[in-house]
C-alpha cells in the first residue's frame, strides 16, 4: 500500500452523543467512564461549515452513544442533507420514532441497524426488547420506501454458532438492502483481547483515511480509540489544521515502518483489529447479502 495522507479525509466521523440508553454485553462503554455527552448544536454547525466546501467527504453520525437520543437530532439531519457524497448512520433503533422519519429520508443515505438473532437480542442489547425494536424498524422501513439505503448487522463472536449468522441473514435479507455480520472487534469490549487477531501487522489505513471527533470537540484516532487525549479539538482548531499536526505525522510514521519496528503510540499499540486497506474500515464482515 502506497502510505500517504491525502490533504483531506476522506471520511469525517462525528458523534452526535456518547450517551446511550443500551448496556451491550461486548460494547467497550464497560471499559470507559461516563460516556453521557451531546454534541453542541453550535459545535456541530461549526464543524459541518468546514466540510461543506468538500462534498466528496463521506460523513458518518454516529460513534459511542445513540445519535437518535440528540434533541436536535433532526435538526442535525436537515443541516448536512443534499451536502455530502454519503451520509451514514448506525443506530440500536430503540428510539426510531416515526417523528424522526422524515429527517432520516431527507438526511442520510444509509442506516445501519444493530441487531441480534431474536433469542440473543434481549440478553446482549440490555435493557432493549426484540419484538418492540423489530416493530420500529418495520415501521420505518415501510415509510422509507427505499429512499434511504438500510442494512441489518450483527455481532459474531468466537461462541457464535453458525446457525445463528443463517437465521438473521435469513430474517433481514428480503427486508433490508444488506444484512452484515461483523466480527467482533473485541472480548466483551476491552480492545486488544482477541484470541486470534490479524497478522501479520500492516498499516492501518484509518490514520490516512478517517477522522473521528467526539461529541466535545476532541478527534480521535479511529473508531478503536474510545479514551484518549485524542489528535487535537475541532473546538480551537480546524479538521485541516489537526489532519496535518505533528500528532498525526508520527502517527503514520510509526504505521508506514511497522514492519521494521513496533507501533508505540498508546492506542494503536494495543489494537488487534487494525484495517489494512480502504474500503474494509467498517467490516471484517463474514456474511453479505444484496437484497434482489
Amino acid at each position: 500500500m502506497n502510505y500517504y495522507a491525502p490533504n483531506f479525509p476522506h471520511r469525517v466521523e462525528i458523534e452526535l452523543v456518547s450517551d446511550c440508553n443500551l448496556k451491550c454485553t461486548y460494547c467497550p462503554r464497560h471499559f470507559v467512564n461516563e460516556l453521557t455527552g451531546y454534541m453542541k448544536f453550535e459545535l456541530f454547525e461549526k464543524i459541518i461549515t468546514e466540510l461543506t466546501p468538500k462534498p466528496e467527504t463521506v460523513l458518518v453520525l454516529h460513534r459511542r452513544g445513540e445519535s437518535m437520543l440528540h434533541p436536535r437530532f433532526s435538526d442535525m439531519l436537515n443541516l448536512v442533507a443534499g451536502k455530502f457524497k454519503e451520509v451514514q448512520m448506525a443506530t440500536n433503533a430503540t428510539v426510531l420514532h416515526p417523528d424522526k422519519f422524515d429527517a432520516i429520508v431527507n438526511g442520510l443515505d444509509f442506516l445501519s441497524f444493530s441487531l441480534d438473532t431474536p433469542h440473543n437480542f434481549n440478553k446482549t442489547r440490555l435493557p432493549a426488547d426484540y419484538d418492540k425494536v423489530e416493530k420500529k424498524i418495520l415501521a420505518f422501513l415501510e415509510y422509507n420506501q427505499g429512499r434511504v439505503n438500510t442494512q441489518a448487522s450483527m455481532v459474531k463472536t468466537e461462541s457464535t454458532p453458525p446457525e445463528d449468522c443463517d437465521l438473521f441473514l435469513n430474517i433481514w435479507k428480503d427486508r433490508v438492502d444488506r444484512v452484515r455480520i461483523y466480527e467482533a472487534h473485541s472480548e466483551d469490549g476491552n480492545f486488544g483481547s482477541l484470541k486470534n487477531p490479524r497478522t501479520p501487522r500492516k498499516p492501518c489505513v484509518m490514520p490516512i483515511y478517517d477522522m473521528l471527533i467526539y461529541d466535545d470537540g476532541r478527534t480521535a484516532r479511529c473508531n478503536h480509540d474510545w479514551d484518549s487525549d485524542g489528535m487535537g479539538n475541532v473546538n480551537t482548531h480546524t479538521i485541516h489544521e489537526i489532519w496535518h499536526n505533528e500528532k498525526y505525522t508520527e502517527l503514520r510514521r510509526q504505521h508506514a515502518n511497522v514492519g521494521q519496528c513496533p507501533i508505540s503510540d498508546a492506542v494503536c499499540s494495543k489494537c488487534d483489529s487494525w484495517y489494512p486497506e480502504i474500503g474494509n474500515q467498517d467490516t471484517g464482515s463474514v456474511v453479505e447479502n444484496e437484497k434482489k
